[in-house]
C-alpha cells in the first residue's frame, strides 16, 4: 500500500518492539493475531515480524538485513517463509492442507518457519476447523501470523488460540500531522472520515490521485444546491464508485453540523431518504441506479433548500 519504511510509522513502534522482547526472551507465542482496520500496517507489521523471526543475526527489534537468511527474503524465495491470501480471497481447505504441510519438517536454513495469512475472517468454516489443530499445537519453531480486520467474524475457539496484537488508528491531529510529513500537497479535511485515521489508508487516497476526486464531487455536490445544470454530470461521476455511499453520507453529515438551525423535522427526512436509497440500492435486484442516484440528490437539493 505505501513506499514509507516502518521505522516511519511510530504507530507500529510500540508493538514491533514488544513482539521482538518476547521473540528474544523465547516468550513468543507461535500464534499471532494482529487485528486493526485497513490501513493500520498490519501485512508490514508482518512482514517485519517474519524478517526478525528468520534472522540469523538479530539486531534489536529488527533483522540484520544481510544474513543468508535476510538476502533470501529480500529476494521474495526464502524457503521457510509461507505467505497465503494476498489477494484477499476466501480461504479454502486446500490453502490450509498447503499451511500443514508447510509446517512439517525441518526449516530448510535451520531456523524457523514462518506463515503468514491475511484477512482470516474470510476462511471458510471448513478451512477454519482444520487450522484449528494447528494453532493449538504448532510444531517447534513454528510460527503463524495471521491478520484480520475484522475479529468479531473469527470463531471463540481461533481467538483463544491466539495472542492477539491490536493496532491503532490515529487521532485526526496525529494523522494529519503525520501525513503532512509523507505528502507535500494541501491535505483535505475529509481525509481523517473517509480513512477513518487508518493512515495507510489516507496517505493511499492522496497518492491515488482518489482525494482530488472526492473533493471535486463534494464541490459539485455542493453547487448543485445553487444549479441543476450539473446534475447529470455529477451522477455519472459519482455511479459506480465503491465509495459513492461513503462521500454522500459525508456530504449530508456535514451539511447538517454546518447548518444547526435546521428544523429536526428535515434533518430526520434528510436521513431517511439517504437511508432508504441506501437500502434499495443493496437489495432490489435490476434497480436502474441512474434514476435512483439522481432522485436522491433532487430530493437532497429539495429538503436542504426548503429549510
Amino acid at each position: 500500500m505505501s513506499d514509507v519504511p516502518l521505522s516511519a510509522m511510530p504507530w507500529l513502534a510500540s508493538p514491533l518492539a514488544q513482539l521482538a522482547r518476547l521473540a528474544s526472551e523465547q516468550h513468543l507465542a507461535h500464534a499471532i493475531l494482529l487485528t486493526g482496520a485497513p490501513g493500520t500496517g498490519k501485512q508490514l507489521l508482518s512482514q517485519a515480524l517474519a524478517a526478525l523471526l528468520l534472522c540469523k543475526n538479530r539486531q534489536a527489534d529488527m533483522a540484520c538485513g544481510q544474513c543468508k537468511s535476510c538476502l533470501l527474503l529480500a529476494a521474495g524465495n526464502h524457503p521457510d517463509l509461507l505467505t497465503l491470501n494476498q489477494d484477499n480471497n476466501s480461504i479454502g481447505v486446500d490453502e490450509i492442507r498447503r499451511l500443514i504441510d508447510f509446517t512439517q519438517g525441518a526449516a530448510q536454513q535451520h531456523g524457523n518457519k514462518v506463515i503468514v495469512l491475511s484477512e482470516v475472517q474470510r476462511l471458510t468454516e471448513a478451512a477454519a476447523n482444520a487450522l484449528l489443530k494447528t494453532l493449538e499445537e504448532p510444531p517447534q519453531g513454528c510460527y503463524l501470523v495471521l491478520q484480520t480486520s475484522q475479529p468479531q467474524r473469527l470463531k471463540a475457539t481461533m481467538l483463544s488460540r491466539c495472542q492477539r496484537w491490536s493496532l491503532p488508528t490515529l487521532n485526526e491531529a496525529n494523522l494529519f500531522d503525520w501525513l503532512s510529513q509523507q505528502y507535500q500537497g494541501s491535505l483535505p479535511r475529509f481525509l481523517f472520515a473517509f480513512s477513518g485515521g487508518a493512515p495507510l489508508q489516507a496517505l493511499a487516497l492522496l497518492q491515488g490521485n482518489t482525494a482530488a476526486e472526492i473533493e471535486e464531487l463534494l464541490a459539485a455536490l455542493s453547487r448543485l444546491l445553487q444549479d441543476e445544470s450539473g446534475l447529470s454530470t455529477l451522477v455519472k461521476n459519482l455511479e459506480g464508485r465503491t465509495d459513492c455511499a461513503q462521500i454522500l453520507g459525508y456530504f449530508l453529515t456535514q451539511w447538517c453540523s454546518q447548518h444547526s438551525d435546521v428544523a429536526p423535522e428535515a434533518l430526520q427526512r434528510l436521513q431517511l431518504v439517504y437511508y432508504r436509497w441506501r437500502r434499495d440500492e443493496q437489495q432490489i435486484l435490476g434497480q436502474n441506479k441512474t434514476l435512483a442516484l439522481t432522485a436522491l440528490l433532487l430530493e437532497f437539493k429539495s429538503i436542504m433548500r426548503r429549510r
